[in-house]
């Protein structure tokens, strides 16, 4: 099954990225490589979380 194009784009893949997948035959290998980028996404959430984290941090101790 073809990886719906319109869905890539949404989840923020490259040009570049979508035409790998899609152009792969294995679904096993599409697979894998969507799971890559999603474990990239969740690196990133990670540090933005970190920020918020450090900021709320920052808020709360110049309240007090």
């Amino acid at each position: 099954m073809k990886p719906d194009y319109e869905s890539l784009i949404n989840a923020g893949l490259s040009k570049e990225g979508i035409a790998k997948i899609s152009g792969c035959e294995d679904q096993e290998m599409q697979i894998r490589m969507l799971r890559k980028y999603r474990y990239k996404l969740l690196d990133e959430v990670h540090e933005k979380q970190q920020s918020l984290d450090a900021i709320d941090y920052m808020i709360c101790k110049i309240k007090k």
